[in-house]
C-alpha cells in the first residue's frame, strides 16, 4: 500500500512539473482538484520555485479540495471563473438529501472524482471543472431518491467554508498518536492502536501506521468510522505530569 501510494506521489509531482511548463509558456494553467494532502505535498515540493507562483483554490474560501493554479509570474493574476464553476443542487423539501447521496450520483455519471470539488452546503451546490459543467447539468437529475435539479449560480454566491468544531480538552500522557486519539474520540488507547494498526488512520491526510507517532499543534486525525478531529492546542503540563490539549471535532 505505501508503495502504491509513493507511486501516486512520484505522478502526481511529474504532473506538477508538466503544468509549470506550461505555465511559464501560456501564463496560467491548473491541476485537477486535490485532497488535502496532495495539496501539502505539492506545496512543500513547490515553495522553492521562483519561475511560477503557485496558487491553492477550490473556487471559494475555505475550500477542503483545491486546484493548484500555476501563473508564470508576468501575469501575476487570474479569474477563478476561468478555472470553477459552481452547479445549485435543488430539490423537493420532502425529500432528504445527503452528500455521500450527491456524490454518489456523480461518481454513477462516471465522472472521475478529481474532476469534482467541494459539495457545498450553504447553499448547497457542487463545484465542478468548466468543462464538465453542461455535461453533469444535463445528466444529474437524481440523487438517491430526490429528483434534483442543477443551475450555474455566481461562485460569490458561495460562503466560506467554517470549521463547526466540538471543543473538548483533555490530559494525556503524550502526544503519541493512540494517546491523541483515544482522548479525542473516547476510546481505549489499545483500541486506538489496533485502528492505526489495521490502517483505518490518518495523520494530515496520509495514512499513517505508526501509533507512536508524535501530533502537532494543529494536526488533523481521522478515524475510518468515527470521523475526524484536529489538535488545536498544546497547553502546560499538570502535577501529575499529564500534558493539557484542547481538541476539535468536526460536527
Amino acid at each position: 500500500m505505501l508503495d502504491f501510494i509513493k507511486n501516486e506521489k512520484d505522478f502526481l509531482t511529474g504532473h506538477i512539473e508538466d503544468l509549470s511548463a506550461k505555465a511559464v509558456k501560456s501564463g496560467r494553467t491548473a491541476s485537477r482538484f486535490l485532497t488535502p494532502a496532495e495539496a501539502r505535498g505539492i506545496a512543500s515540493r513547490f515553495a522553492h520555485r521562483r519561475d511560477i507562483i503557485l496558487n491553492f483554490d477550490g473556487g471559494y474560501d475555505g475550500a477542503e479540495r483545491v486546484r493548484a493554479v500555476l501563473l508564470n509570474p508576468d501575469c501575476g493574476s487570474y479569474e477563478r471563473k476561468k478555472f470553477f464553476v459552481a452547479l445549485k443542487i435543488e430539490f423537493s423539501r420532502h425529500e432528504t438529501l445527503g452528500h455521500r447521496d450527491i456524490l454518489g450520483a456523480v461518481m454513477a455519471l462516471g465522472i472521475e472524482r478529481n474532476t469534482v470539488g467541494d459539495i457545498t452546503e450553504s447553499p448547497l451546490a457542487l463545484i465542478c471543472l468548466p468543462e464538465l459543467s453542461e455535461y453533469i447539468i444535463n445528466n444529474f437529475i437524481k440523487a438517491g431518491r430526490a429528483g434534483v435539479k442543477l443551475s450555474k449560480i455566481d461562485l460569490k454566491e458561495l460562503k466560506a467554508k467554517d470549521e463547526n468544531l466540538i471543543i473538548k480538552t483533555h490530559t494525556v500522557a503524550s502526544l503519541r498518536l493512540d494517546a491523541v486519539l483515544s482522548a479525542s474520540f473516547g476510546i481505549p488507547r489499545g483500541k486506538a492502536v489496533g485502528f492505526i494498526e489495521a490502517g483505518r488512520v490518518s495523520l494530515n491526510y496520509e495514512p499513517c501506521l505508526n501509533h507512536s507517532k508524535e501530533v502537532g499543534e494543529g494536526s488533523i486525525m481521522s478515524v475510518r468510522g468515527f470521523g475526524r478531529a484536529k489538535l488545536l492546542e498544546i497547553g502546560g503540563v499538570s502535577k501529575k505530569e499529564r500534558i493539557f490539549i484542547k481538541i476539535g471535532l468536526y460536527g
